[in-house]
């Protein structure tokens, strides 16, 4: 059988869309960057984007070479997202496919694996930042850091192990659950939620219902459709791990309180984000340069999260937060050459009602289907709100054309 001539235009796009699929970019945006750098490239392409697979169709008419990949669904990685960011700046720019094709294999080569104490530690500052933020107590805190350590070491293993990936957020809502069940035995009785919504926070599908929704409102129905299909899932599996964990502890979870009566100062509100923002920036594998703008993305959504319903907006709030959200992403990536997604995607993950979603399916569980469904909806209004005020930041102030989302 003859092979095709290599091209090293057609291979750059096949190596880029594959590297900005596995770093987690939304499919409507990898579509429309693809398309671009193929007219820059001087290549007619038709492609289409899932979760799960990669299609692109090269050539015009009749004379198409189609590929097909199947891949793994994306994970978000802003090193890799910023750095890919940079390849199709220059590819824009009329830069050398060549170059760029070398460009973007060594980023692919140079992602690595970070060490398994540094993602011990990035779950458990998350889960102690998390705790802080909704308001929990020193032991609620305690409790929150030990289980996210538990959560680390599995994420660590999940990373290396493709089988026990499948099955990360089961044992990682099992353990957070048994965890609270013996420190409530033994030690004393904390929040369930806090502790249970701090340790599992990072595996909330919230970002993924944000994005969903982004898709299907750009009208890309079958990824968007398809990741819905994802967060369903991963909200199952939350579930069926807290209901066997509490089937393991009996019924002593559901005698102490559900949240906790303290509320959140000042101080503990700053250290909640700074934690939470380290915690994301080292789980997501961002750029050591690009933490300080992290941190600035945490702190900002909770100022705004909470001075909105401060200043009476209280329904409107999550889209009144993205708005604000959007519009400084825009602005920094075009202004102070900021790369988008390390000041979007924090903000949308410390935003997004994902614990709301996850409470509803433990009030299943405990037979409280009122208390279920009012929260579910409520989950899936405070999305919507989030998507209708990003797309409207979107409108105002357009992004530049050098950013990846």
């Amino acid at each position: 059988m003859l092979q095709p001539e290599r091209d090293d235009r057609t291979e750059l796009l096949l190596a880029l869309g594959r590297g900005l699929h596995q770093a987690g970019l939304p499919t409507d945006a990898l579509e429309e960057i693809l398309h671009d750098v193929a007219i820059a490239c001087g290549v007619a392409l038709q492609v289409n984007v899932l979760p799960t697979s990669l299609t692109l169709a090269v050539g015009a008419g009749f004379a198409q070479r189609l590929v097909i990949l199947r891949l793994e669904p994306g994970r978000l990685h802003l090193r890799k997202l910023a750095l890919l960011e940079g390849v199709v700046l220059a590819l824009r720019r009329g830069g050398d496919p060549g170059v760029a094709l070398v460009e973007v294999a060594q980023i692919d080569t140079a992602a690595r694996l970070d060490p398994p104490l540094l993602t011990v530690f990035a779950y458990a500052v998350l889960a102690t930042g998390t705790a802080l933020l909704l308001g929990g107590e020193q032991r609620d805190v305690e409790a929150s850091a030990l289980a996210g350590i538990a959560i680390g070491a599995i994420g660590a293993l999940a990373l290396r192990r493709p089988r026990v990936d499948r099955v990360f957020e089961f044992a990682a809502a099992f353990v957070a659950t048994v965890i609270i069940t013996l420190w409530e035995r033994f030690v004393g009785s904390v929040a369930l939620y806090v502790v249970l919504i701090a340790a599992i926070v990072q595996l909330l599908p919230g970002y993924s219902l944000t994005t969903a929704l982004s898709e299907l409102a750009n009208r890309n129905w079958v990824s968007g459709t398809a990741r819905l299909g994802g967060v369903f899932v991963t909200l199952l599996s939350l579930g069926c791990g807290f209901a066997l964990g509490s089937g393991f502890g009996g019924a002593t979870i559901f005698s102490g309180a559900t949240v906790s009566v303290g509320g959140t100062s000042l101080l503990s509100a700053l250290a909640a984000g700074v934690l939470m923002a380290i915690g994301i920036a080292l789980i997501l594998q961002a750029r050591y340069r690009d933490i300080g703008w992290i941190v600035a993305s945490c702190l900002g959504t909770i100022a705004l999260a909470h001075a909105f319903p401060a200043l009476g907006i209280v329904q409107a709030s999550p889209f009144a937060t993205a708005f604000t959200i959007g519009l400084a992403t825009n602005l920094s990536a075009r202004f102070l050459r900021i790369p988008q997604t390390v000041v979007l995607v924090p903000g949308l993950l410390v935003l997004v009602p994902g614990s709301l979603s996850y409470q509803s399916l433990l009030y299943i569980f405990q037979n409280d289907s009122t208390d279920a469904v009012s929260l579910a909806v409520h989950a899936l209004l405070a999305a919507i709100l989030i998507v209708a005020g990003f797309l409207t930041s979107q409108l105002i102030s357009p992004p530049p054309r050098r950013a990846l989302m």
